[in-house]
């Protein structure tokens, strides 16, 4: 590097010398010394940042990560970078140290050099995060919240060591003294701290990443996560509207993720009819031969007692749902599979199903649950059973006439 400095450095001389300039003459010629160099530093940014352009079109020719690499913006930095560098080196050349100008250029200059390396630095991040995020993109691992908290303690180092510039000093130090203020620090920016830790914690206990569906009532959100930050979690809801929720309210809540359904591989059914209790009753000769005659039930109503008040039309059509499930190919055979009764209450017999699909797809999951409660209320009246309604006008008026009707009303 040295003697990389003192080629520049003689080369650089050379020229001016040959110009009749240098920087230390005073007056215009120093100012000319100057303009000189920075030219000089310009024309290499410029020739430099055609080059690493024009070879950005290997990417084309090779699949590899150099498409991620070569990108635009990281060429540029590149071209900058070497091109500061130059003029730091030759900065002897262009401003006289012991001037304050040249001083200040010095100052200005270290300060700009920091935070070239602190965007270098982040550009080697953001790099390798996109080689092993195209490696890994369906292996769900929370890469891009790592990336931000490396990218934040890279700045933090840098907004240090440029103020140590600044006011000249050691930034071990200003560390040092920055322990005494973390207290005023963590109150005043308390709300990013926390989104910071939740963000932190959501990333490393896999608690939620992208592509899955999230659930949060309280805070509105029902919907696909589409991107997650350290400070936000971008959720799309199934309206098409974007939803931002910081960390800290999903684990300072009760969120509900369905990721879980989904690696599952079956979709739980757990709907009831009501039964109109009225209508339990227990079977006639002339209900259990009406009922043997469907296919699924006539083994089961066979082997039933021919005499005796043992058994319920209730129960008959318990049986024959659980019988229909079991003869339909969307049932998930795997899993749970009842067909129950809850507490009774005022408006019936609640009559559930419990159970499994073998498929997670929404639309075919509703599809298959919309079709079974069709075919039970459409069964319902084979065994002498009413499902539960609640009396409409049309209702009244059968029962007790439009003339009777109109009296009450």
């Amino acid at each position: 590097m040295v003697q990389e400095k003192t080629f520049l450095l003689h080369w650089m001389s050379q020229l001016l010398d040959l110009l009749g300039l240098n920087s230390s003459d005073g007056g215009y010629k120093s100012m000319l010394a100057s303009v000189v160099v920075v030219m000089t530093c310009v024309v290499v940014w410029l020739l430099l940042r055609y080059i690493l352009l024009r070879a950005r079109r290997l990417k084309d020719y090779i699949d590899s990560p150099l498409e991620v690499i070569l990108t635009k913006r990281n060429m540029e930095k590149v071209a900058s970078v070497v091109a500061i560098f130059i003029f730091y080196m030759l900065l002897p050349l262009a401003f006289d140290a012991a001037t304050p100008l040249g001083v200040l250029v010095r100052k200005a200059l270290d300060v700009m050099i920091v935070w070239i390396l602190a965007s270098v630095v982040n550009m080697i991040i953001r790099t390798i995060f996109a080689v092993v995020g195209r490696k890994h993109q369906n292996s769900g691992a929370p890469l891009k919240g790592f990336m931000q908290i490396l990218q934040l303690i890279v700045w933090l180092l840098a907004i240090i060591f440029i103020v140590g510039v600044l006011v000249d000093k050691s930034p071990v130090k200003l560390i040092t003294g920055l322990g005494a203020s973390l207290a005023v620090l963590s109150f005043v920016f308390k709300d990013t701290i926390l989104n910071l830790v939740s963000g932190i914690l959501l990333s490393s206990d896999k608690m939620i990443k992208v592509g899955d569906w999230i659930e949060m009532p309280s805070a509105g959100i029902d919907g696909t996560v589409i991107d997650m930050t350290l400070n936000t979690v971008k959720v799309r809801g199934w309206d098409n509207t974007i939803s931002n929720v910081s960390p800290y309210t999903l684990t300072s809540g009760t969120f509900k993720n369905w990721q879980g359904m989904f690696s599952s591989g079956g979709r739980r059914i757990a709907r009831y009819v009501e039964i109109d209790i009225n209508t339990v009753k227990f079977c006639s000769a002339e209900l259990l031969e009406r009922v043997g005659r469907v296919g699924i039930m006539a083994d089961y109503v066979a082997s039933l007692p021919s005499a005796g008040l043992t058994t319920t039309n209730l129960e008959l059509l318990r049986v024959y749902i659980e019988k229909y499930m079991e003869s339909q190919p969307w049932l998930n055979r795997e899993m749970l599979h009842m067909v129950r009764h809850l507490q009774s209450s005022e408006t019936g017999v609640p009559l559930q199903v419990y159970a499994f699909t073998n498929t997670t797809v929404w639309v075919e999951y509703e599809r298959i649950q919309a079709a079974l409660f069709e075919h039970i209320m459409s069964i319902a009246p084979l065994f002498d059973i009413r499902i539960f309604q609640r009396p409409s006008g049309v209702d009244l008026e059968k029962r007790i006439g439009v003339e009777e009707l109109e009296k009450i009303v």
